[in-house]
């Protein structure tokens, strides 16, 4: 069973709702993919900062700056997966207002997300990870060595 509704001033079915959730969480793991090796680099470099008996002041600068801007890059990204999970909530709630009934897995999606209000920061989860990762960045760069 097919409902409409209209997103973006166009009339939408669920069907083409969940295809285009489940297109943009090719991208969203895209990103995560390319977001884990940025951070893996960005330890890396933390790492060799460390180890390395040539590291000036500057070096270490760069260093920090770049650990810096891909976490903020990675925070940016972990943000907009969240809101494709929100907008997608979004869309199903309009269709469940325009037409009285969606799927019951619409319905259990809706339960799942819990919310169609726009996400400015990611799950917590995530806030914790780059948290983490941010302090294990910075502690290599710029903790005395032993």
């Amino acid at each position: 069973m097919f409902f409409l509704t209209i997103y973006g001033g166009i009339i939408m079915e669920e069907f083409q709702i969940w295809s285009i959730w489940s297109s943009n969480r090719i991208g969203s793991g895209l990103v995560g993919i390319g977001s884990i090796l940025s951070i893996w680099l960005a330890l890396r470099i933390a790492v060799a900062t460390r180890n390395s008996d040539e590291t000036n002041l500057f070096a270490k600068i760069m260093s920090t700056a770049f650990g810096l801007i891909v976490l903020a890059f990675s925070w940016m990204q972990a943000t907009i997966v969240v809101n494709t999970w929100v907008s997608t909530s979004i869309a199903l709630t309009q269709l469940k207002e325009e037409t009285g009934s969606i799927s019951t897995v619409a319905e259990g999606y809706l339960e799942y997300v819990g919310t169609t209000d726009p996400a400015t920061m990611p799950l917590p989860i995530g806030i914790a990870f780059f948290a983490v990762v941010a302090i294990i960045i910075l502690g290599q760069i710029w903790m005395p060595k032993k």
